[in-house]
């Protein structure tokens, strides 16, 4: 975009809008430079768009912008004000996408505010997309901050499909926010599915936030199974993150019922984000049979932000199917930032399938890292078939970025049958990426390119 400070229109146009109201927008919009005017005001106003992957259909609209925000929400006031219609126009008419989403957004709440019914028929004349789902978003955002009973029931009325669910879940996050009874009375009776899922989620967030155990027994109320198990783990997560106390001394009471797996695992994956140490505490509590799966769920968090903790957290438990999984995989996740450090510990346990499988997966993380440190690694090996096999599992990690590294790696394989298998087998894997490299590189060797097939299974030594 032109700089401000080069083009004395823009800068012009923008102390206008900031800060002369709408006699002067007007003149703006009936003059010849509407588009420039808008750019300008939308990119000194309003800050960045905001994904709707990241925006959940609860969050306020309002309560999302700050700064310049502010400034553009008083500005779409004026502008809603005074003429909407020719505010609408002015926004649609930006050049810039991220901006004119910005102001139409903006515009939207606050005509959704004075006069829904026609900013909802100005925002079903969008083309399908992005921007006209916002609009409508933005739109029952405004209107249910003001009159949820008469947006719900409009929306009930006149929306179907995906868009119906998105509109659901921006009318229960205003309404809950004021009155979560209600709101949680009126989603009870939404259908089952997309439709009732965001409502479902915005009620639970605003309710966690007051009364975490009436939420529970509102769950408790809903008729479907699987609506209601879902509920159950949302509510634990966002409880958690209130007093994960609270809802561990909650999820205890309930570990012996249908649901007490998802509501474990949802306990651990947002305490485990926050105080690992704590919610490892509680992990070792549980059940056998409730265990396993809470322990693998922590260790995978854990092992993200501090693996070496992890890994002496995995070494209590005894030998079976949690510290068989939990072992490769803090391992692996180790060695992709401390692939030597990783390399220490693993080369430490206790012969086992378990360490095997951790060592096979600091190969394949180290070649991400540093494939020169590896490979000078895998060189000091002795010959033998441990040695062969990492020579076998670090040429195939090498493969991919340095061919001819890990053709020249398995070729120091010792057992002759293991060279030709693994030499056959990186072949058929390079004849993929590129075949004319591999018949090349198979011709200057002197070795004949195999046929495409399946692999020979690869042995553990």
């Amino acid at each position: 975009m032109t700089s401000f400070s080069k083009n004395p229109l823009v800068v012009l146009v923008l102390g206008v809008l900031l800060g002369g109201g709408i006699t002067q927008t007007a003149w703006l919009i009936k003059s010849g430079k509407s588009a420039a005017t808008a750019d300008a005001t939308a990119a000194e106003t309003a800050p960045p768009g905001k994904s709707r992957a990241r925006r959940t259909p609860a969050t306020s609209f309002s309560g999302s912008r700050s700064g310049g925000g502010g400034r553009l929400e008083e500005k779409s006031r004026q502008l809603v004000g005074g003429d909407p219609q020719a505010a609408w126009k002015t926004a649609l008419s930006m050049t810039n996408y991220a901006e004119r989403k910005a102001l139409t957004v903006a515009l939207m709440e606050e005509w959704g505010k004075s006069d829904p019914l026609t900013a909802l028929e100005m925002a079903g004349t969008l083309p399908a997309g992005d921007l006209k789902r916002e609009a409508f978003d933005a739109c029952f955002s405004g209107w249910a901050g003001r009159d949820p009973v008469a947006a719900a029931k409009w929306a009930g009325d006149h929306l179907k499909g995906p868009v119906a669910g998105e509109c659901y879940g921006v009318i229960a996050g205003q309404w809950a926010a004021n009155d979560p009874a209600a709101a949680a009375q009126w989603v009870a009776n939404l259908p089952n599915g997309v439709l009732s899922e965001g409502a479902t989620s915005a009620v639970i967030d605003a309710w966690a936030d007051r009364d975490p155990l009436a939420a529970a027994a509102w769950i408790d109320s809903l008729p479907d199974e699987d609506r209601r198990t879902n509920a159950l783990s949302s509510l634990v997560t966002e409880w958690c993150v209130q007093s994960p106390t609270e809802a561990a001394a909650w999820v205890n009471a309930r570990l012996t019922g249908p649901a007490a797996a998802g509501l474990a695992e949802a306990l651990i994956g947002s305490w485990g984000s926050q105080d690992p140490q704590a919610a490892a505490e509680w992990v070792m509590t549980l059940p056998e049979g409730l265990q396993g799966q809470s322990a693998a769920t922590l260790l995978s968090l854990w092992s993200d932000s501090d693996p070496k903790v992890a890994a002496a957290w995995a070494e209590r438990f005894p030998e079976g199917e949690i510290r068989s999984e939990a072992i490769p995989e803090i391992a692996s996740t180790w060695a992709g930032t401390e692939p030597e450090s990783a390399l220490a510990w693993t080369m430490g346990l206790a012969d086992s399938p378990a360490k095997d499988e951790a060592l096979d997966e600091v190969v394949r993380s180290w070649t991400l890292v540093s494939p020169t440190d590896l490979s000078a690694w895998v060189e000091q090996q002795a010959q033998g078939p441990a040695g062969d096999h990492l020579r076998t599992v670090a040429a195939e990690s090498l493969l991919e970025s340095q061919p001819q590294n890990a053709m020249a790696m398995a070729a120091k394989i010792s057992d002759p049958a293991e060279r030709q298998t693994s030499t056959n087998r990186l072949l058929r894997m390079w004849a993929r990426q590129d075949p004319t490299a591999a018949r090349t590189w198979a011709d200057q060797a002197g070795i004949a390119m195999p046929a495409a097939g399946a692999y020979p299974r690869r042995q553990s030594p």
